[in-house]
């Protein structure tokens, strides 16, 4: 093969469409198959700017040992040639045994072999992307022709390595700037925090192949569940690094690597390239951005290009964070104030509502007591007309149902603050379940209890609460008609952000109709055939005036939890933000 068919070879390969790896290895084949060398080598530069060598022609001996050496500009022949950007051709007879830094010691029972070594810069006319050497043992030495022709392929290769690096390049800045686009979408959205940070890590990880990417919020703009948020799976061995890394850059208020020190603090490598950025705003942190790779590629890509691009990240999400976090919490303070006010509303209505049915309850109590009375002197007086008596006794019954009736009314719309007191719920709760066990009626009832003995007393009308468990108990009991487990269980739960004393209480009835379920604490609501409907609207009523709330877990055809929260510190909006 002539020359031009040889340069047209190498430059239809170096245009065509095949990986960049396939194309070096290609034209390195042909080199060695149509000139005569038996080994042709490139080195490139890697991250750190060392020469190390990476591709070879397929039937290249000295590759397996040379591709375990890197050396720097000026380091040995090969270095040499890179800083100087000029060839180099020797003969056998023109060098010592070893050289610089191509022949090392594993070399001793190849070089003999050899009759020629050739070393050309890959480069054009700005850049160095390489060395490329050649070895021969067939040619004695090299013609001008020859070496004419191998700077021509070597300035070749230099293109097809430039044109990669730009490619490459280009495509990473596309990304980027992707990326950049959907943060900043998100950032300018209404989604929630919870939803923002978690679509903030996913961005990130994809954008960059990281393992993970985990968002920790430092400073507490808004009480959430947690104040990490990560896309992928920390390694339990990693969590160590990350926790490091993380306080690291908090205290440094900058960049924190495993290249800056934290490897070295233990025995072993992790096996991870991990990397963490502050995120700034005004001088204070509002949190960290820590970014994996667990694999080479991803290693490199992190320590070239990720630092870069997530301290990048870092600072175009500062402000966008903070500004999304302040409106979040601004819309639930207005929230919070809306409810209020809505509260206010209702509770005004409720107080008018309240006393028109008092005034009213008490002008149809006073006749109720008066027929009754009347009707039991009655009774006294037909002891012997047995179905003047049965009239009679449904009469009292009846006015003793509404009685009971009124009673309720008068207790569910009496406005009563609670009388505060230092209460144990599990010791109050042991009380009301050994007066109800005593009954007979309950003798089929399993009554299972987990209290937590070391519970904090809340502040809290024992009275009150006695009735609503009494209450809720009984409607367990009815529920299961006499036969069954009822679970009791206080602990210390967070809701909210904030602690609560949470009283759970479980039965076996077959549980409520979902249909009627969110009915189930409206006043006079009842699936009953003799109830009122005012028991778990008191029971409701007073645990709200405590500042808790009561949670229903309803299983259809399982059973039903009432959970009862009672705050172990009430905090008011106030506090809150301040």
């Amino acid at each position: 093969m002539n020359q031009a068919e040889l340069i047209g070879k190498v430059i239809e390969i170096s245009h065509s469409n095949l990986d960049l790896t396939a194309r070096v290895n290609a034209i390195l084949n042909i080199i060695s198959q149509d000139l005569g060398f038996e080994d042709v080598m490139v080195y490139t530069f890697d991250k750190d700017k060392r020469l190390t060598c990476r591709y070879s022609n397929q039937k290249s001996m000295l590759f397996g040992i040379l591709s375990h050496y890197r050396c720097h500009i000026g380091e040995g022949i090969i270095g040499s040639v890179a800083q100087r950007r000029a060839p180099e051709f020797f003969t056998i007879k023109d060098i010592s045994p070893r050289f610089g830094c191509l022949f090392y010691p594993e070399l001793d029972d190849h070089l003999d072999k050899f009759r020629t070594f050739s070393f050309l810069p890959l480069s054009d006319d700005s850049y160095l992307f390489g060395v490329i050497v050649l070895c021969s043992y067939s040619h004695d030495y090299l013609q001008d022709q020859e070496k004419v022709l191998l700077s021509v392929i070597s300035r070749e290769l230099g293109g097809i390595l430039r044109s990669f690096e730009l490619i490459l390049s280009s495509k990473k800045r596309i990304n980027e700037l992707a990326m950049l686009s959907e943060l900043g979408r998100i950032l300018t959205s209404n989604v929630e925090p919870q939803e923002l940070l978690k679509s903030i890590a996913l961005i990130i990880a994809k954008s960059l192949s990281a393992s993970f990417v985990s968002v920790k919020l430092e400073y507490p703009l808004l009480k959430l569940d947690t104040q990490r948020f990560t896309y992928g799976i920390i390694d339990p061995q990693a969590q160590e690094f990350v926790d490091q890394l993380e306080k690291s850059a908090i205290e440094l208020l900058r960049p924190a690597s495993m290249r800056n020190g934290t490897q070295e603090q233990f025995d072993r490598p992790p096996g991870y390239s991990l990397y963490s950025a502050p995120i700034l705003s005004k001088n204070r942190v509002l949190g960290t951005i820590t970014l994996c790779g667990d694999n080479t590629e991803q290693q490199a890509g992190i320590e070239e290009n990720g630092q870069y691009v997530i301290n990048t990240i870092a600072n175009y999400i500062s402000s966008g964070l903070e500004n999304t976090l302040l409106n979040s919490r601004l819309r639930n303070v207005v929230r919070e104030l809306t409810d209020a006010q809505k509260r206010l509303i209702e509770q005004e209505k409720f107080r008018s509502l309240g006393e028109m049915t008092a005034n009213i309850a008490h002008e149809i109590k006073n006749p109720l007591v008066i027929i009754g009375g009347f009707t039991k002197r009655l009774a006294k007086k037909m002891q012997n007309d047995h179905t003047e008596n049965r009239y009679i006794n449904i009469i009292l019954n009846e006015v003793g149902r509404l009685e009971t009736i009124l009673n309720e009314i008068l207790h569910y719309v009496k406005e009563s603050q609670p009388f505060e007191e230092s209460c144990k719920l599990q010791e109050f709760l042991e009380d009301v379940l050994y007066i109800l066990s005593s009954d007979p009626a309950w003798e089929s009832v399993k009554i299972i209890r987990d209290f937590d003995e070391q519970l904090e007393p809340v502040s809290c009308d024992s009275q009150q609460l006695k009735q609503v468990f009494i209450n809720l108990l009984m409607n367990a009991f009815e529920a299961m008609r006499g036969t069954g487990t009822i679970s009791v269980k206080v602990r210390k739960v967070m809701h909210g952000g904030q602690p609560f004393a949470a009283a759970s209480i479980t039965d076996t009835g077959g549980g409520i109709d979902p249909a009627i379920i969110d009915n189930i604490f409206n006043p006079f609501f009842t699936t009953k055939e003799r109830g009122t409907g005012l028991g778990l609207a008191i029971s409701n009523k007073i645990v709200t005036n405590h500042k808790g709330h009561i949670e229903v877990e309803n299983v259809a055809g399982k059973g039903v939890t009432f959970i009862l929260y009672l705050p172990m510190k009430n905090i008011t909006l106030q506090e809150e933000l301040t």
